[in-house]
């Protein structure tokens, strides 16, 4: 959702440097940013969850990596207070975070967070501001998981990505994020039907997942791609259906049309209209929705605004989708349609859908 930033930056300067500061997950991905001159590394996890000697050990190192650089512009893109740290031993003609404006501290409550890291850039907060897509990402899938690929879709058929896992950050996990495991099957299985094959996505310790999955043909690449290499896959994609995770945001990055399905999280946060994009949020029709304050969760015991999305309606919408970006850019109208109202919900739902 920040990268947008380095496509305003270089609108204003094709020629300036940018060194782009960032945890150890998503740097190997950064590095094919096209754009980005240096990916400076920083221990994330130390800095956020460590001992206090751990943190601040975590943000010397950070230090060090750029001692003695001098920068025009330093942007800090995260509300978080604790990022601004980074940038006390950093020379700079002038810094801006997104707690820097008298106006407001942090994003802007419904704002799409993409438009609010390029206000760092541009200054401009009305409606001259401009709206930039991410730079290119200059990705490979690599020999060995072109074979594995292969092997999983003999006949060729379209891919469509699912990433049943995830919902989680540097700090903690967020099951209330998450669409319920047997709705994906039971989409994997109508997919199966209807030619595609079903590629799995996920880290290494999202293979409790596969439980539900023993009895379709899909292609499971859960646990065998670090982000660049999973990047390259969901752009062999002809789409990805995914609750709130990164691969649903990656998938937007490299241009996979997508099917967000939404519950804690609004979708004012990360879509504006787009041909590539279909947005499920039944649950906004709850009191309770959306619970997520750009901080944390509600404490709530069960995530009913997901339980409500059914795989059906994901069914309807994914085809249209596949359809239109088929035959060529669809009207935007077509594909932008967030669900409020009530989705019916399958017959048996005592199971534990988290």
């Amino acid at each position: 959702m920040a990268l947008p930033m380095v496509s305003a930056l270089r609108a204003q300067d094709p020629n300036v440097r940018i060194d782009w500061m960032c945890g150890r997950v998503v740097a190997p991905l950064l590095r094919h940013v096209e754009g980005l001159s240096e990916v400076v590394v920083v221990d994330e996890r130390s800095m956020l969850v460590g001992s206090s000697i751990r943190k601040g050990m975590a943000v010397a190192r950070a230090w060090l990596a750029v001692a003695g650089r001098r920068y025009d512009a330093v942007y800090v893109a995260h509300s978080d207070i604790r990022y601004q740290f980074l940038t006390w031993a950093l020379r700079a003609g002038h810094t801006r975070s997104l707690n820097s404006t008298k106006r407001n501290r942090g994003i802007v409550p419904g704002r799409t967070h993409a438009d609010e890291y390029v206000r760092l850039v541009t200054g401009l907060d009305d409606a001259r501001a401009p709206a930039y897509p991410p730079p290119r990402l200059s990705l490979r899938l690599p020999d060995s998981l072109e074979e594995r690929l292969q092997r999983a879709n003999p006949d060729g058929r379209p891919l469509i990505a699912l990433t049943p896992g995830g919902a989680r950050n540097v700090a903690r996990e967020n099951p209330l994020r998450r669409w319920p495991l047997e709705q994906y099957a039971e989409l994997a299985d109508s997919l199966d039907q209807e030619g595609y094959r079903v590629v799995l996505t996920g880290d290494r310790i999202d293979g409790w997942v596969r439980s539900v999955f023993w009895h379709l043909p899909v292609a499971d690449f859960i646990g065998a791609t670090d982000l660049p290499a999973l990047a390259a896959l969901l752009q062999r994609c002809a789409a990805i259906v995914a609750h709130d995770s990164g691969p649903l945001h990656i998938a937007r990055a490299v241009g996979t049309p997508v099917v967000a399905l939404l519950g804690p999280t609004p979708p004012s946060m990360f879509f504006r209209p787009s041909p590539y994009t279909a947005v499920l949020w039944p649950g906004g029709m709850l009191p309770c929705a959306p619970c997520y304050d750009g901080y944390d969760f509600a404490d709530c015991s069960s995530n009913v605004c997901m339980q409500m999305i059914d795989y059906r309606s994901v069914m309807l919408r994914l085809r249209a989708l596949v359809d239109a970006n088929h035959r060529g850019t669809p009207p935007v109208s077509q594909l932008t349609d967030i669900v409020r109202a009530p989705i019916e919900r399958p017959a048996e739902q005592g199971r534990d859908r988290n």
